[in-house]
Formats: C-alpha cells, sequence, structure tokens
C-alpha cells in the first residue's frame, strides 16, 4: 500500500524543518552545549511542525556523541516508532488523572537503550484538571534523564502553574511562498506535474498548515493521474473562478446588489460550494486590506505580480471601513453556514449586509426636527387611503401616527434603529432583512413595513424571521404585534422581470407580484 505524502517526506532533522528556522536554530545550540531543558512547550496551528520538530529533538538529543553506526541505528528506531524510550502520548484519547499517574510512576526507571527517556504529549491542552494537577508534581522535580515536550493548538487552556515549569517555543504558520517551494520539491521528487497556479491555490488554502497542503497535492495526484492543473484544485475544493470573486468584490465596492448576488449565483451555478466562496471572499479582502495598509502592491503576500497588479487597481475602489465591515459580514456567514439548510442565502444575506449599510451610512446623522403638521385635508386624505394588500406594492407617504393610544409610526420610526439591534441579537439573518425595509404605518397592532427589494418581502414570510422580528416589537413595545410587508415602487427599473434583484428574489423562493 503506497504510503501518504506527509509521511513519507515527513522532516527528519531540523534543516528539512520548513518556515521554523527560530525554533530548530535555538534548540540545536541547546543540544551542542548541553543546556538540555527538562520541559517544553511547543505551540501553534496545526500541520506547523510541533510534534516533528519534537521527534527530531528527541532524536538528536540521544545521538550527541555516539559513533556512527549507533547513531544510525537509534535514529531510524525513532523514525521508525521503535524507540521504547521515546513514548507518544495523544492527551485527546488519555485525558484521565489515570494516564498521567502511570507516567508518574514509570519516569523513575532509567532509560532502556538512550540517554533521555522523552515524552511526547500532543494535544496537551485536552488533560483534565486533576491530570494537570498529577502531571504538574513530575513537571516540578523530574529525574535528569526525563525530557517533556508538550505540543498544543490552544495554549490558554493549560495551567499557569504548568506553564511556568516549560521552556515555551511558538510556531508560526508556514508562509505561502515556503509552503510553494516546498510542494514543488514533493512534486520534483514524486513526477507529479503541476502548474504555479495550482500550487499557489493549494498553499494559501493550506492557511500556513505544511502537512494540510502536502495531504491536499497527494489527494490531487491521486485522482488527477499525477497532472493537477487550477483546474483541479479548484474542483476539489469547491471553489469558484478568481474572476467572480473579483467582480463580488467590485460589486461591493460599487455598492451593487445585482452584480454581487448575479456574481454569487454565477459561482454556485458551476458548482462551487457556499462556505469556500465566502472563504475565497474574506482571503480576496484580506489582500486588499494589506495593500491598502502598505500602500503598495507587493503588501499581499503569496499572490503572483498579476494578481498584484489588479489587486492595487482595485484597492482604490474601497475603504478600510468596507473592508473591514466585509471581512466580518462574510467571515460570520461562514461560520453560520455550519449549522444552516441554506448556505446560499447565508452568502447573499452578508453581501446585501454590507451594500445596504454602506448605502445607509452616509444618512446616519442625529434624527431632524419635527416636521410641520399637514393640512387636515391631506391628512384625511392619507388616512383614508386603504392600505396594501399583503405582499403587494406601495408608494403611498407615511401615514398619521396611530390614534389607538398604542404604539404610533413616529415612536417606531424613532426606534427603529433599536428594532434592528435587538433582533440582529437573537437572528443576525432578519436583522439584515430589516435593515433593507423602513416603517410605513401602525395601523392598531398592524406594522407595516416598505421593503426596498423583494428579498425582505419573501424572506421576512419565513415563520423563524418572522417570528423574530414580532417577538422583538411586543417585547419592545409591550403589545401583541404582528408585521405586513410590502414592496416600495421604484419607478427607475423598467422592467421588474429583467431586475437582478428580482431574480435573485424568485431563486431563493419567492415569486414576482406585478403591481
Amino acid at each position: 500500500m503506497p504510503e501518504a505524502l506527509y509521511r513519507k517526506w515527513r522532516p527528519k532533522t531540523f534543516d528539512e524543518v520548513v518556515g521554523q528556522e527560530h525554533i530548530t536554530t535555538t534548540l540545536r545550540n541547546q543540544i551542542a552545549t548541553g543546556r538540555i531543558g527538562h520541559a517544553y512547550l511547543f505551540v501553534g496551528a496545526r500541520g506547523c511542525g510541533k510534534t516533528t520538530s519534537a521527534r527530531i529533538f528527541a532524536k538528536e538529543v540521544n545521538l550527541a556523541g555516539l559513533d556512527p553506526d549507533k547513531a544510525r541505528q537509534i535514529a531510524d528506531a525513532i523514525s521508525e516508532g521503535r524507540a521504547l524510550d521515546v513514548i507518544e502520548i495523544d492527551a485527546a484519547s488519555h485525558t484521565s488523572v489515570d494516564d498521567i499517574r502511570e507516567i508518574r510512576d514509570r519516569v523513575n526507571f532509567q532509560p532502556s537503550m538512550l540517554r533521555y527517556k522523552v515524552y511526547i504529549i500532543d494535544e496537551v491542552h485536552m488533560l483534565s484538571t486533576a491530570a494537570f494537577n498529577a502531571l504538574l508534581k513530575t513537571l516540578e522535580e523530574p529525574p535528569p534523564h526525563v525530557i517533556f515536550i508538550l505540543a498544543t493548538t490552544d495554549p490558554q487552556k493549560i495551567p499557569g502553574t504548568v506553564l511556568s515549569r516549560c521552556q515555551r517555543f511558538y510556531f508560526r504558520r508556514v508562509p505561502i511562498e515556503q509552503i510553494v517551494r516546498r510542494l514543488r520539491q514533493l512534486c520534483e521528487a514524486e513526477g507529479i506535474e503541476a502548474d504555479d497556479q495550482a500550487l499557489r491555490l493549494i498553499a494559501r488554502h493550506a492557511t500556513g498548515s505544511l502537512r494540510d497542503a502536502v495531504s491536499l497535492l497527494d489527494q490531487l495526484a491521486s485522482s488527477s493521474s499525477m497532472r493537477i492543473t487550477a483546474a483541479d484544485v479548484r474542483e476539489a475544493l469547491g471553489a469558484t473562478d478568481s474572476a467572480i470573486v473579483r467582480d463580488l468584490v467590485s460589486g461591493l465596492a460599487n455598492r451593487a446588489l445585482a452584480a454581487g448576488l448575479d456574481a454569487i449565483q454565477r459561482a454556485l451555478d458551476q458548482g462551487a460550494d457556499p462556505r469556500q466562496v465566502a472563504r475565497q471572499v474574506i482571503d480576496h479582502l484580506r489582500a486588499l486590506m494589506q495593500v491598502k495598509m502598505t500602500s503598495q502592491k507587493e503588501g499581499a503576500e503569496g499572490w503572483q505580480e498579476a494578481e498584484r497588479i489588479e489587486l492595487a487597481a482595485q484597492a482604490e475602489q474601497i475603504t478600510i471601513g468596507q473592508l473591514a465591515r466585509a471581512i466580518r459580514a462574510f467571515s460570520a456567514a461562514a461560520n453560520e453556514m455550519r449549522t444552516t439548510t441554506d448556505a446560499q442565502l447565508a452568502l447573499e444575506m452578508a453581501y446585501l449586509d454590507c451594500v445596504l449599510n454602506e448605502e445607509r451610512r452616509p444618512a446616519e446623522v442625529p434624527a431632524a426636527a419635527p416636521q410641520p403638521a399637514a393640512s387636515s385635508t391631506a391628512s384625511s386624505r392619507r388616512m383614508a387611503g386603504p392600505l396594501p394588500i399583503a405582499g403587494g406594492r406601495s408608494g403611498a407617504a407615511h401615514p398619521e401616527p396611530s390614534a389607538t393610544g398604542g404604539l404610533t409610526y413616529e415612536v417606531l420610526k424613532a426606534q427603529w434603529q433599536e428594532v434592528i439591534r435587538e433582533v440582529n441579537a437573537i437572528n443576525k439573518p432578519a436583522a439584515a432583512l430589516l435593515r433593507s425595509c423602513k416603517p410605513q404605518a401602525v395601523s392598531g397592532s398592524l406594522i407595516h413595513l416598505l421593503a426596498e427589494h423583494d428579498i425582505p418581502l419573501t424572506r421576512l414570510q419565513d415563520p423563524k424571521n418572522r417570528n423574530s422580528v414580532i417577538d422583538v416589537l411586543n417585547r419592545m413595545f409591550n403589545g401583541q404585534y404582528d408585521i405586513h410587508v410590502s414592496l416600495q415602487r421604484d419607478s427607475s427599473v423598467a422592467s421588474l422581470e429583467e431586475d437582478p434583484v428580482v431574480k435573485a428574489a424568485q431563486r431563493m423562493g419567492g415569486t414576482l407580484r406585478q403591481p
């Protein structure tokens, strides 16, 4: 059975460890000078070389001063996992105090064949409190022939008493360029044909994890007969073409609803995964932020020269504030997609939330002074007019306050942003829908809202969204209210059937209602 590439090409010496020179240099110097610590803590994201470096350190510290033949035998035994004095423990599956007590009982025994007995405890933050307490006693007074190497991705969960007894080493995420270089070396050694764009896409997707990058390369090589193209990588990841991502971000920069929604639909029509699209958008937005922060196209780390030129041009069209809000919105959407059944909607709502917030931002000024009272004739004409038909279109002016003694239109309008904030705390998609609506009237217990386009009109009919809004209204205004949503007529649209925003609403289950 063929061996997985990440295991076959796992580094065997410090020289082969990629991207962690600040750590490997220090560890080599300790071995050379004999200043060996008794406890080490390796901290870093997954796949950046923590366990690999621990194994290499366990090997190098036991080879110092040995003749070449003996050193080679010991090195092979440690690399192959046959050395009894190098003990690896997965704390995720050995969390109990009894597991640690067993270690404590054995540490006093001399090594069977090596100079040092080395315990490598992976994911050490998974240990229970009692297990940490048991480990602490051993870390305080270890025998001189024992070395502990603790590895973790979450140091915040490790008690301070344990941290204080360890030498701490922080592993960095491996830079994209170094990942690409390593992947190229493996391709040449394994006879894999891969173009530079494909390797760069793999490296960017790995987000600093060399192990993830090598595993993906192995998967692609097996499924594509040892020839890998950028299209192969995108298909395997469920990603879309970078041109579509650029179109989406351009729509966001220009506050164009239709352009962004159309880009999202094109990506999904190609078979892209919505969460992966969100991740690509975040990656693109982050690169734009790097360009703007550094004021030069070289700020986009890991992008090719032609891509950097395009990023520099697009960065001129978007503000830092827009970028920050969009990154937060799409990051929240990516998290929401883990539990939602409609991932496309989460992606579209993130886009709409960004664009509609930007449209409103210039208008965020203190409330204007009260308008002069309208004539009694005009007032009676507005009050006498029929209420809009459910789901219909309305261009009517706001009616006068309700005369029922309860909630009035003026109170609702003044508190509308607070209503949206309260809804956002319990249902973010519903709050995003409300941002594209405005109060129209209050008629007894019925609250009339005007929607700017079909998406909130249709999606506020969803019981989950509708109930969230109604619950907040009832709580804030101490009543039993219901909502009625109408579509505001937009005279600038020549043909509603051809409006891309309306088409987007129809794709999400809405119906087109004629005026």
